[in-house]
């Protein structure tokens, strides 16, 4: 399955679109406004809350949390690779988001097997990205995903000159 993932400009709040390959919306991304980055509502067509994405500061290391609300919960980390390109580890789950943020060709892999291929939407600026989607169901997790390495890649410094 196809769908478009578009952070939304000019707004107060951290917000993202994603649709379907007719332009419909699947789901409704925004931030918290006491978050600036940290916490995000995922909601489906219907205005539903479906999961959420949030930062946990107070660990050993920075991770981010994905829930749904089908119970799923995994802990993201960060991994920092020898090429100086993150990597970002779903652990209860066992995928991993890796491959260029700068150039925003990523894939979302799980052991040898492809779950999602992340690149920029034909036509379009870098911050409309098509996520291809290889296995149905698994959509809504593939979203999360992406949405913790844009936040957390936002959120650093060091990366702004790869915005």
């Amino acid at each position: 399955m196809e769908l478009f993932f578009k952070k939304i400009k000019l707004t107060v709040l951290d917000k993202y679109e994603v649709t379907d390959e007719k332009g419909n919306l699947v789901y409704d991304i925004r931030g918290q406004l006491i978050s600036s980055g940290d916490h995000f509502r995922i909601n489906d067509a219907s205005g539903r809350e479906v999961a959420s994405v949030h930062k946990k500061k107070l660990s050993i290391r920075d991770k981010y949390v994905i829930n749904t609300a089908a119970g799923v919960s995994t802990d993201v980390f960060r991994i920092d690779t020898i090429r100086k390109m993150p990597e970002y580890r779903a652990k209860q789950i066992g995928w991993t988001l890796k491959g260029d943020f700068s150039r925003k060709s990523l894939r979302i892999t799980e052991g040898l097997h492809t779950i999602a291929e992340i690149r920029p939407k034909l036509l379009s600026f870098k911050e409309n990205l098509r996520i291809d989607v290889k296995k149905e169901g698994h959509e809504l997790l593939a979203v999360a995903l992406l949405l913790t390495g844009e936040a957390d890649m936002a959120a650093k410094p060091e990366n702004a000159e790869t915005k």
